[in-house]
């Protein structure tokens, strides 16, 4: 048989006045946290003010960020890429004040000016430079491969003296003709087939 048990009225009522003068008691404090009041409230999380942004790059706001190359650019796209920083280097190289056919006067004030600032003024400039075509550029993996398939093919149409370089100052693996003897042949055929084989290397890479 179930047997139920009958908790006295009389405790049940004493625990819910005692719940009830506690929420009272807290009441106040509550209202002080949430509203701001004099007393001390309870604690709460205040969302930080964002960080600001890194300012951006004060060369880049004057003549542009750098462009990416690209091997099948226009000899006229590739002079505009390269514009932004031929006006950095106006500007900040006094080597190229006063060059001759620009506004500064004749050739003999061209060659007046300070070396290392000159040179400090090239590497300066060289963040608006712009970017060696992907296929080239140093910082991409696949960019000896890609160099290597253009030797192999200069190599079966008759450039015997043919080598892949270091990278430059702007980051590009270029190519070279002719090695230490300066083979003419060799010179001659690689400016005459590079072009194709940058272009089948760059079919055949994409294939």
């Amino acid at each position: 048989m179930l047997r139920t048990t009958h908790r006295p009225l009389t405790t049940a009522a004493g625990t819910i006045a005692l719940l009830g003068m506690l929420a009272a008691c807290s009441a106040p404090s509550a209202n002080q946290g949430a509203g701001g009041g004099s007393g001390p409230g309870i604690a709460t999380l205040e969302t930080a003010a964002p960080a600001p942004t890194e300012a951006a790059d004060p060369l880049f706001a004057e003549y542009g960020e750098p462009v990416r190359l690209r091997l099948d650019m226009s000899d006229e796209e590739g002079v505009d890429a390269w514009k932004p920083r031929d006006r950095c280097l106006a500007d900040h190289s006094p080597a190229l004040h006063g060059a001759p056919g620009g506004e500064g006067g004749d050739g003999a004030s061209a060659s007046v000016g300070d070396p290392a600032k000159a040179a400090e003024a090239e590497a300066l400039c060289l963040r608006v430079a712009p970017l060696p075509p992907w296929e080239f550029d140093a910082q991409n993996p696949d960019a000896l491969r890609f160099a290597q398939g253009v030797v192999d093919c200069l190599h079966d149409r008759g450039v015997r003296e043919v080598e892949i370089t270091e990278a430059d100052e702007f980051g590009r693996i270029n190519i070279a003709f002719g090695g230490e003897t300066n083979d003419a042949t060799s010179i001659s055929l690689g400016m005459q087939y590079v072009d194709s084989c940058v272009a089948s290397e760059s079919n055949g890479s994409s294939e």
